[in-house]
């Protein structure tokens, strides 16, 4: 009974947290995991994390007291317009993406050994743009909607050993579960479609260390392996010259990988009260998303094709991003944070999609802990600002969007609460 109840209580858990994961803002990842890293700007590689090390540096895991467990949760609030070639600014549509975690993490009695466990959203985006105007050059009034909602949720099985007093290694197992859908001008006859319920199942990992110099310096590494997503159980709703709406039950997408990514950090206590950090990382959304292809088959149609491939030319650039942090002690009970963060946009202006935008760049943070007892309250603001980018590559079949501007601006707040025991 056991064997089959705990797969189950991991799928239920997993498909629970996914559909409340919305936008991210390092690509398609969270610019950082729980309030603490938030803000300090997501710079967290070498600083004692608890639990939130189950989604950050697995090694940060040995530095968690006895027992700990952490519920939050990050509320994002994107904004965004599109104003097509030749046409005007739609606004999207409000949107509000609930984004949690929960962990556990404990040592294993008086050993050298931590284990932890934890659901995290990595990341997703979104938008929702109503009457966007379809071609206002050759077809003016004609309007239709735009709509994507990517999810991706974790289950993170972790442990660290302190190998000596200096040197922590970790390593977590990540069990995802990935969802899509979106609209493509739905109404628009022989080209727009409709495409729900896409879903997939994944499996990486992420191998950790720490190393406390000395007093003042400790450094960090991890390394993240790719996440091959391979969405299929779709269906997909077009309209069809003479044939009128047509469902197909068998749509998969193929090509859309989440990517590996290597970060290194330093942290340094400048005074007793003063923590400094300072992350820097590579994604390698270049080998990741490319071109994405929806294929689907089994229509409701005998007259509609048996098949149809749908190609998203993407040819993501790799991101280098980097993460700036402080963190103040005023009192026993209070810590104030703020950070920086920077990553270049992954998207390419030749394919850029007001569908799967990925566009905001910089990043201010401010957060605080307060503690009482054995209880955390962490909180974190994140600022997300305006990023506009031009399509400036050639009107095509493959280039729907070409001469569309796409502007995005985000806030996140963060909350969390810790019980030490």
């Amino acid at each position: 009974m056991k064997k089959r109840l705990i797969p189950g209580l991991i799928v239920a858990t997993l498909m629970f947290f996914t559909p409340l994961t919305g936008w991210a803002t390092n690509g398609m990842n969270m610019i950082g995991t729980g309030a603490v890293s938030a803000g300090m700007g997501g710079a967290d590689v070498a600083v004692p994390s608890g639990c939130t090390a189950i989604a950050g540096n697995p090694a940060q895991l040995a530095t968690t007291c006895n027992r700990v467990i952490s519920v939050g949760s990050a509320l994002m609030f994107p904004d965004m317009e599109d104003q097509p070639s030749g046409g005007s600014n739609v606004d999207n549509e409000f949107q509000m993406f609930p984004v949690p975690f929960i962990g556990y993490a404990q040592r294993i009695g008086t050993s050298r050994w931590s284990a932890g466990i934890g659901v995290f959203a990595q990341g997703g985006m979104g938008v929702d743009f109503q009457d966007v105007e379809v071609d206002p050059v050759n077809a003016p009034g004609f309007k239709d909607d735009l709509m994507s909602e990517i999810g991706f949720v974790r289950l993170s099985p972790t442990v660290a050993y302190n190998v000596s007093e200096k040197l922590t290694m970790g390593a977590s197992l990540y069990a995802g579960y990935a969802t899509l859908k979106y609209d493509f001008f739905p109404t628009l006859a022989g080209m727009g479609h409709k495409v729900e319920d896409l879903s997939s199942f994944t499996f990486s990992g992420r191998f950790g260390v720490n190393y406390q110099i000395n007093d003042k310096w400790s450094v960090g590494a991890t390394y993240t392996s790719e996440s091959s997503i391979d969405f299929d159980d779709g269906e997909l709703t077009m309209i069809m010259p003479g044939l009128g709406e047509v469902k197909y039950d068998d749509v998969k997408m193929d090509g859309f990988t989440w990517p590996r990514q290597v970060e290194v950090g330093a942290a340094y206590r400048a005074t007793p009260k003063l923590l400094l950090a300072m992350d820097l990382s590579w994604i390698n959304w270049s080998s990741a998303i490319k071109t994405v292809t929806v294929t689907a088959s089994d229509p409701d149609n005998s007259m509609a094709p048996g098949s149809i491939p749908i190609p998203f030319e993407m040819d993501w650039d790799d991101q280098f991003v980097v993460a700036i942090g402080a963190e103040y002690e005023l009192t026993e009970t209070f810590k104030v944070r703020a950070g920086y963060n920077y990553g270049n946009t992954p998207v390419t202006n030749v394919n850029l999609s007001p569908i799967f935008p990925a566009l905001v760049e910089h990043h201010a943070t401010v957060g605080f802990t307060y503690s009482w007892t054995n209880w955390d309250l962490d909180f974190a603001y994140e600022h997300a600002f305006t990023n506009t980018e031009t399509n400036d590559g050639a009107p095509g079949p493959s280039n729907p969007f070409s001469g569309s501007k796409v502007s995005h601006t985000m806030d996140t707040f963060n909350v969390q609460m810790s019980y030490r025991f």
